[in-house]
């Protein structure tokens, strides 16, 4: 295998593909498809196609080993979206930030990150250490988002989260003891944390959060699943920006 393509990681997966050809497809150097063209994947390879990326026809099996994600018949394989710098995220205009704090399963990253673009989050943080990172699996768990949004990586989260408030961002942990989401002021420049599956946030991580925000829960359940939580958090943000912005 040439050097060139050790550097490409796999996005297997229909909806991920076609995210990728949408939004960035100067990154996709060949796409792999199986035989059969037809629905969704024939669609996507005929777009690719006339957008000049390289195509090959693969056998099931052929695909199978290149990833352990479902893959649907079809495999991109993309330039590594890479690490964007803190400040890009504190410096975009009205910035909603994911930041995660020890959430180290990958799933649970793709689908909070899957939800973040979804409902308008702005880019990601993730910690160096005891995390989960970017790569095929948080890919094909986020459809793609992982792809497209952009994120950060930082060794000291407490560090960073001091940054972002010294930039102007209020820093929202998700928290049992927190407020309603109504109560927070979502049109604010906006970090939210999110905190480890099971063990919420770090006491320093919490002590550093301007404010804490929880979700009323009625049933017997005592949690939710922390990319559960995220995506109803990004919604009520969401939400609130956008009846704001229709206000204005």
């Amino acid at each position: 295998m040439s050097g060139d393509r050790q550097k490409l990681i796999p996005l297997p997966g229909i909806r991920p593909v076609e995210a990728m050809l949408n939004r960035a497809p100067h990154r996709i150097r060949r796409i792999q498809h199986a035989p059969e063209l037809t629905g969704a994947r024939g669609k996507l390879v005929s777009e690719a196609q006339e957008k000049g990326i390289q195509i090959e026809r693969a056998s099931k099996r052929t695909l199978d080993e290149q990833t352990e994600e479902k893959h649907q018949g079809i495999i991109a394989w993309v330039t590594p979206s890479g690490y964007v710098e803190l400040e890009q995220l504190i410096m975009t205009d009205e910035p909603l930030i994911v930041a995660f704090d020890q959430v180290t399963d990958p799933r649970n990253l793709g689908a909070i990150l899957r939800s973040a673009e979804a409902f308008g989050a702005t880019g990601a943080l993730l910690p160096k250490h005891r995390s989960a990172h970017l790569g095929p699996t948080v890919a094909r768990t986020s459809a793609g988002a992982s792809e497209i949004i952009p994120v950060a990586m930082e060794t000291n989260l407490a560090q960073s989260i001091k940054a972002a408030q010294k930039a102007g961002v209020q820093c929202v942990g998700a928290d049992m003891d927190g407020v309603h989401p109504d109560e927070i002021d979502w049109t604010r420049p906006t970090m939210l944390v999110m905190g480890a599956e099971g063990q919420g946030l770090r006491r320093l991580t919490r002590e550093r959060c301007d404010q804490k925000v929880r979700i009323p829960i009625s049933g017997a359940t005592a949690s939710l699943n922390v990319s559960v939580a995220a995506g109803i958090i990004l919604y009520a943000a969401s939400e609130a920006r956008r009846r704001a912005s229709a206000s204005d």
